[in-house]
């Protein structure tokens, strides 16, 4: 079992794989979500990385992304974005690969990372999210009472979403948020 977080553009054998397995993510129309995986919505999410958690066969077994944007506070950073299991068609995830433990661990390595968080659209994941990712990696996540900006269009309900982060929060007061 092995976690490969990579800069896209950088490995062009890892960027097709992760297209592939994108675009099949894409074409499963079961998925309450599937447009949110069309080339031209992950090229507009703009990724600064992309991550695959391979299985103990090598089969790709998590796909994930980390994501900045320039509507968040410069440092923050969302992992576990558009995370998906090519190989099983759920609905919602039910247990947690490595991998936000290891975009964690990319992001100090790599960026000037001050508070990383992860967010969904869905309602009561935060309690579940928080106790999995304590349980099985030692990560300790906190989450408040507010919606944040995670996407540019203020007036699009879908771009206020609740978040669970990790990281100097005073950055959070710098960051376009409202209550719940």
């Amino acid at each position: 079992m092995s976690t490969i977080t990579w800069i896209p553009g950088s490995n062009p054998a890892l960027d097709k794989l992760f297209d592939d397995l994108r675009e099949q993510q894409y074409q499963d129309h079961s998925h309450r979500l599937w447009k949110n995986y069309s080339k031209n919505e992950f090229k507009y999410l703009n990724p600064i990385a992309l991550s695959i958690y391979f299985d103990d066969n090598g089969e790709p077994s998590t796909c994930s992304s980390i994501a900045a944007r320039d509507c968040w506070p410069a440092g923050i950073y969302r992992i576990h974005n558009r995370t998906w299991k090519p190989n099983e068609r759920l609905k919602m995830l039910n247990s947690m690969s490595p991998i936000a433990w290891e975009q964690a661990k990319w992001l100090k390595e790599n960026t000037d990372c001050q508070l990383y968080f992860i967010s969904r659209s869905t309602k009561y994941w935060e309690t579940w999210m928080c106790n999995e990712l304590k349980k099985n990696y030692n990560m300790d996540f906190t989450t408040d009472n507010f919606f944040y900006l995670t996407c540019p269009n203020a007036h699009d309900s879908s771009c206020w979403q609740k978040i669970i982060y990790h990281g100097d929060e005073r950055l959070l007061t710098q960051w376009q948020r409202k209550q719940k």
